[in-house]
């Protein structure tokens, strides 16, 4: 019987909701193994543990951002290839520029795919999105982080001292939400169909997808944004669009495993890349599972079966 661990980060017993979100989803992926043959045990990142691994054990990497934990997200597979464990996911490099949003959105420009301009004393007049430059699962983002042109610099003192990190800004795309879901070798990737975040009711408040709309329940966001997974006729030539953006992604950064990409579509239906997310939750995967009739079971044992042969 193969035996996987699944790793995920050390979890305290104060931690916000989103890293506690990585527990849940460790346990999940246990669940899974297990019903599929494997034998899954849980651990919490501890290099002493890992030195002491069984060279064919399959590691499991589910190990993201968290607070003081932020480049562990990067670190690990790095740490794990000089282990000579197998292990699911992207690689060190992969990670490294996906989590630095700033050298992702410098490489995509290399490569003529569209993102949201970098501010700059010298950039367009108009609204501007705040973000963390290393940020994960929205953390910092709220409605204070959309300002225009002549605020940003202000703005962005108050967020890097309220946050504690560097952030970046770039140009807030008006318009509609979407995410793809893929997952593959270097030589082969799958492209999941596209889905939407609709904004239900939001009238003049500003489209974004701040943390609490994450992750706090009872708030506007929260209850006011949903995921849409079938589309009108219409929208077919921009979802071979958004479809055709995912593979470039994933041929540019040189991606193995599993990865999500994040766009936004202005009002001529003009796509602008906002993140690509080289270590991302599971859920998309799941619900696309469900709405399209394909096995979420077998993603994961896929990626499992892809470490092995690595």
């Amino acid at each position: 019987m193969q035996q996987v661990i699944i790793l995920h980060n050390q979890i305290p017993s104060d931690a916000p909701e989103d890293v506690l979100d990585i527990l849940r989803q460790a346990r999940w992926i246990e669940e899974i193994l297990t019903k599929q043959g494997f034998s899954a045990t849980l651990l919490p990142y501890s290099l002493t543990e890992l030195e002491q691994l069984d060279k064919n054990i399959v590691v499991f990497n589910l190990v993201d951002s968290a607070p003081k934990e932020e480049t562990l997200s990067y670190l690990v597979p790095g740490i794990l290839e000089s282990l000579h464990l197998k292990y699911t996911g992207c690689s060190l490099a992969n990670l490294f520029v996906t989590t630095n949003k700033v050298l992702a959105k410098r490489l995509m420009a290399d490569h003529h795919l569209p993102t949201p301009a970098l501010y700059s004393k010298e950039s367009e007049k108009g609204l501007y999105l705040i973000k963390p430059i290393e940020g994960d699962a929205s953390v910092g983002l709220d409605e204070q982080c959309l300002v225009e042109h002549e605020a940003v610099e202000a703005m962005l003192r108050e967020k890097e001292s309220q946050l504690g990190c560097p952030c970046f800004a770039e140009q807030y795309i008006d318009g509609r939400e979407f995410t793809v879901c893929m997952y593959g070798t270097k030589k082969e990737v799958h492209i999941l169909p596209p889905y939407e975040w609709v904004f239900n009711d939001y009238g003049q408040k500003a489209k974004i997808i701040t943390y609490d709309a994450k992750w706090t329940e009872q708030t506007f966001g929260y209850e006011h944004i949903s995921a849409k997974y079938t589309h009108d006729e219409a929208d077919k030539p921009l979802l071979r669009q958004l479809e055709q953006l995912a593979r470039s992604c994933w041929k540019v950064f040189d991606l193995y495993g599993y990865a999500r990409v994040d766009y936004r579509v202005d009002t001529n239906k003009r796509p602008y890349i906002l993140e690509l997310n080289a270590n991302p939750s599971f859920y998309g995967f799941y619900h696309l599972s469900k709405e399209w009739g394909f096995s979420f079971e077998q993603i994961i044992v896929s990626l499992v079966e892809q470490a092995l042969t690595s």
